[in-house]
């Protein structure tokens, strides 16, 4: 059999990080119970294999990375949207722990560590899952630096959500400098910290330090409301909310950046 000229190549995988932190570390000394917000991962993961991706799930030093409780809490999940959306968030709960179950990687990540350029040259893109769990190991690691800086040399698709771009924190250029400076992006905002019930005690506002380092940031005209920024090799998403809009805007970056053969 011929495969002709309209022959495509499968979409190579995506490289899917995700926090290995079970635990906040609050100003005031204690712990708050933490890891990757359930809706962040398993919306952009069912989104991303629609699209023909396959997902490699990778974590600082391959750390088995924790879901945060309270995003399986129907009760809590429905904080986090915006005033007026009405969903089953029973339903919606259940949908996610169904899509987190067909993620064995999640029970095996890679390391992050042992990533080096030759392999991140065989990814699509990729693609940093929120959560409060994300400040606790990802703002200074030095893994998460190396990665993405080889990301950026090599124009990759990047994509995050909520949390996951304190990330962004972590890396920068021979000149000192974030190499993200000037992008703009999103993420969640001080606004929507303030909601929440450890607000006065994290360990940063991500909304704040990002624009410290040169990124330009913007947010949703109304409270948890879907707010996505596409800038260059970069998409990010502000909230849970935002989780399923990124997905499509990091397919579409994705779709533009194939290889056509």
């Amino acid at each position: 059999m011929s495969l002709g000229a309209s022959f495509m190549p499968m979409p190579n995988p995506i490289l899917t990080i995700v926090t290995n932190a079970k635990q906040l570390h609050l100003t005031d000394g204690t712990e708050h119970p933490s890891g990757y917000w359930a809706e962040e991962l398993a919306v952009p993961v069912a989104r991303l294999r629609e699209a023909g991706h396959a997902i490699e799930i990778a974590t600082i030093d391959g750390v088995v990375p924790t879901v945060d409780a309270s995003s399986l809490d129907p009760d809590n999940i429905r904080w986090v949207v915006p005033a007026g959306v009405e969903l089953d968030f029973a339903r919606e709960a259940a949908r996610y722990r169904e899509i987190l179950a067909t993620i064995p990687s999640l029970a095996a990540p890679k390391n992050l560590g042992d990533i080096g350029e030759p392999e991140l040259a065989g990814v699509a893109g990729v693609y940093i899952a929120g959560g409060h769990g994300c400040m606790t190991d990802m703002p200074s690691d030095r893994q998460i630096a190396r990665l993405l800086l080889r990301a950026q040399r090599l124009g990759l698709p990047i994509a995050s959500v909520c949390h996951g771009p304190t990330a962004f924190l972590a890396p920068r250029d021979a000149e000192g400098k974030n190499p993200f400076a000037g992008y703009r992006f999103t993420c969640f905002s001080q606004a929507e910290e303030t909601r929440t019930p450890i607000w006065g005690r994290l360990p940063m506002v991500i909304e704040y330090e990002l624009r410290a380092q040169g990124l330009q940031y913007s947010k949703a005209s109304v409270e948890w409301g879907s707010h996505v920024v596409r800038d260059r090799n970069l998409v990010t998403g502000q909230n849970p909310y935002s989780s399923a809009a990124l997905a499509d805007a990091f397919v579409e970056l994705l779709a533009e950046r194939r290889p056509r053969g």
